[in-house]
């Protein structure tokens, strides 16, 4: 009898600890332009983590509105510095691209202030608990499991797999750009 579970006992879920932060610009302020996907140049931010267990290395993905383009930087963890720095390296690589991102409340957020001024660009925030306002990004992100499924240690994938992964999400036709890619969407809008 003692082997069975108890059931007048309730179950605790693990609760996110890394608490969340309530500042910032509301996405219901983003331009209509930018909500339509009319304008080029703005991007939805997010994180994709590893396993829970085997490490605190992460993905921090880009994906840009407009031509479906995706790309992602890896990073040791998921705080304020560590996105910032992921954050340099995307700005060094598309800087002229990038007018406005999209991101949720998550701590790895909080420094927004200094990408606003360090690269002049506007940074929205969606509502709490609301991730279909980031609705490409969520999309690409489970584009992005199929070659890096839920037990994934980023910490020891390489550089290279990432970039060839991207190639593959980014090289497939979409039915949404009439059977374009969205590299070769990305690449008319930027010249």
């Amino acid at each position: 009898m003692t082997d069975l579970p108890n059931r007048n006992v309730r179950q605790h879920r693990v609760s996110e600890n890394r608490g969340k932060f309530t500042s910032g610009t509301s996405i219901e302020q983003r331009p209509t332009t930018v909500n339509q996907r009319l304008a080029f140049g703005h991007w939805e931010v997010d994180t994709v983590l590893s396993s829970r267990s085997e490490s605190r290395s992460c993905l921090v993905t880009f994906v840009e509105r407009k031509t479906r383009l995706l790309w992602a930087i890896k990073a040791p963890n998921r705080t304020a510095k560590a996105l910032n720095t992921a954050f340099g390296k995307f700005m060094g690589a598309f800087g002229p691209q990038v007018k406005s991102i999209t991101v949720d409340h998550g701590k790895e957020f909080a420094n927004y202030q200094a990408l606003e001024q360090d690269y002049q660009i506007k940074v929205y925030f969606c509502h709490p608990y609301s991730p279909w306002e980031r609705g490409s990004n969520e999309y690409f992100n489970r584009r992005l499991r199929w070659f890096f499924p839920k037990k994934t240690n980023f910490s020891q994938v390489t550089t290279d797999e990432i970039l060839a992964a991207l190639e593959l999400i980014n090289q497939r036709p979409l039915k949404i750009h009439h059977q374009q890619t969205a590299i070769e969407r990305f690449r008319a809008c930027s010249d």
